[in-house]
């Protein structure tokens, strides 16, 4: 989808231009400089078929306009796959991503890169949850360097709740640089969060459709936030995106991961792979 760009995201990108002239040899491309992000949330209601009910947005008036338009597109298309037959509708609480990259000085293109679903109820008893929160150290080079991100960790946590396994799938950046130093910004932050999260618990389902499962995947966001600054509800405020690359995972059993995108885990969240219906493959895109 293609909008008139508001005054807050051309001054946006033009802060992030001034602040980010790097030649094309250093490995940066020039089209990469100009994308900013969102995360969303809501609630989509889900008929027995797969079609969508309908759906509502978390705070609908933090969103610019040209957001809700892109869901609202993208969601007349939605089919969803249940992992088993159901007879009623269901609830789920779904976060979706959108990226806008301006096109002109006046024009910028939103779209839908991601999403994730979630059970809108379920009980304590059949969730997992941390025990204990992960202690995470700001790398020391993060700080020297002054740069930051998000880590999205991929964990498998056994029946005792102790992490058997953990790795980095995804790093994103909140700055552009040289192609070798986001690299090795990256490695900082995942070997910082990946320590941090192997050290924590957590309870796990003793009940419902899960319980008594050998382990079960986890997916939590690890947010480095720039040194100096607290976290602020930047709900519905679009940000600079500099995504990396999916990781693979050498321990992973499984050989395909659930559809949903593991950025669209909200901070302070955490996203339990299994029994979620997932987008059918012709539903995906913007």
């Amino acid at each position: 989808m293609t909008s008139k760009a508001g005054m807050w995201l051309l001054a946006l990108f033009a802060t992030t231009v001034s602040m980010t002239t790097v030649r094309a040899e250093d490995g940066y491309f020039v089209n990469q400089r100009k994308e900013a992000s969102m995360l969303v949330t809501g609630v989509v209601n889900l008929n027995p078929d797969g079609s969508v009910r309908d759906y509502t947005l978390d705070r609908p008036e933090r969103l610019p306009a040209e957001a809700g338009d892109v869901i609202k597109q993208n969601v007349a298309r939605w089919k969803f796959q249940f992992a088993s037959p159901v007879s009623t509708v269901i609830s789920e609480k779904m976060t979706l991503r959108l990226v806008a990259r301006m096109i002109d000085d006046q024009h910028a293109s939103v779209r839908l890169v991601g999403t994730s679903f979630d059970d809108v109820q379920v009980p304590e008893d059949e969730r997992i949850a941390h025990k204990d929160q992960p202690r995470i150290e700001y790398p020391r080079q993060a700080i020297q360097e002054r740069f930051w991100g998000t880590v999205y960790v991929l964990v498998r946590v056994g029946r005792d709740g102790s992490v058997q396994e953990a790795t980095a799938e995804q790093v994103n950046l909140g700055a552009f640089a040289p192609a070798a130093d986001m690299a090795r910004y990256r490695n900082y932050l995942a070997d910082a969060a990946v320590k941090g999260v192997r050290q924590s618990t957590y309870v796990v389902p003793t009940q419902g459709k899960s319980a008594g499962r050998p382990f079960w995947l986890v997916r939590i966001p690890v947010n480095f936030v720039p040194v100096g600054e607290r976290p602020t509800d930047d709900y519905g405020v679009w940000r600079v995106y500099v995504p990396g690359p999916r990781m693979s995972i050498p321990w992973l059993e499984h050989t395909q991961l659930a559809s949903d995108a593991p950025d669209t885990v909200p901070t302070g969240g955490l996203h339990t792979l299994g029994d979620q219906p997932q987008l059918a493959p012709e539903s995906s895109g913007s």
